[in-house]
């Protein structure tokens, strides 16, 4: 847990959430937090959550170290977080970014969709896309 909280830190600054709240994602959705590791460092990780209305799932947060971008990670990441959100029942992800966020891009390449720009989404300045990619369950054998 704590090294998700360095790299949440690292990556995020002051704009991080608190480290209890990945050991409370890791009890509520513990499939959901997936993180990327080579010769046992860690790199970055991912964290999901099922919404409100259950076929909903979320992205709530994504980082990969700066030393490991351009590897890949965030894609192999964000790609099992909707797998194991689609075998959660979930039929749609929806996550929030910074406007700003060169992230942005990766998520509109792999199908998300804005569907509001939110402002002061976290308070005064604070401004997010709101983006959706709708999951498609493969095909029975």
């Amino acid at each position: 847990m704590h090294a998700i909280w360095q790299i949440e830190s690292q990556v995020f600054g002051d704009a991080v959430y608190p480290d209890f709240f990945f050991r409370q994602a890791m009890d509520l959705w513990p499939e959901l937090l997936l993180v990327a590791e080579r010769e046992g460092q860690l790199l970055g990780y991912g964290l999901g959550g099922v919404g409100q209305h259950r076929t909903q799932g979320w992205l709530l947060s994504l980082a990969v170290l700066p030393q490991a971008r351009g590897l890949g990670l965030a894609k192999a990441i964000i790609d099992s977080l909707e797998q194991a959100l689609l075998a959660q029942g979930c039929l749609q992800v929806r996550l929030t970014v910074d406007p700003a966020n060169p992230a942005r891009r990766l998520y509109e390449r792999l199908g998300y969709r804005e569907l509001a720009l939110e402002p002061a989404y976290f308070g005064p300045g604070e401004d997010r896309c709101l983006l959706e990619h709708q999951l498609v369950p493969s095909p029975s054998p």
